[in-house]
């Protein structure tokens, strides 16, 4: 079947329709985890309270914090764990949602800001993790308000 070249050009002219019609939103797992170092906050006498500093893998499951937030988040699981996140494998338990592991080399602690550090898992989902160090974030979790920075930040690649 041979088509005339009116008819072809009517089918490219509906193209640029079809295409900004198309949904665009991004398809996958919204998942994220921030490998934080977080310090509690509730102390009415701040000079007479210890800083409780701590590591943290804050997990959301409906993704990431907002850029520039200043509100206090509430995350779907926070989990501890001791050490650097760099140099060995370190795992925390995110509640319901499983054990997130993660592996990072010792030269993730000076890499630049944004750049790929390591990866994790959270059961079978893969997540890759960046470098942040930078960005702060505070949240509400088991009736307690943390301060925390964003070592690296880990979303899912799962799709």
């Amino acid at each position: 079947m041979i088509l005339a070249p009116s008819s072809l050009l009517a089918g490219l002219a509906v193209l640029p329709v079809l295409v900004l019609s198309a949904p665009t939103a991004v398809a996958g797992s919204k998942h994220t985890v921030y490998l934080s170092t977080c310090t509690t906050t509730d102390c009415l006498l701040p000079i007479l309270c210890e800083e409780d500093s701590f590591r943290a893998a804050v997990y959301f499951a409906n993704g990431p914090i907002a850029e520039g937030s200043t509100r206090i988040s509430t995350p779907t699981s926070v989990g501890t764990t001791t050490g650097n996140w760099e140099g060995a494998k370190r795992s925390a338990r995110l509640g319901t949602a499983g054990t997130f592991s993660v592996n990072l080399p010792t030269t993730a602690k000076t890499a630049a800001k944004g750049s790929i550090a390591g990866e994790g898992t959270l059961g079978d989902e893969p997540f890759v993790c960046f470098k942040d160090g930078a960005t702060d974030y505070k949240i509400r979790y088991s009736d307690e308000r943390y301060n925390c920075k964003v070592d690296y930040y880990c979303p899912s690649y799962e799709v």
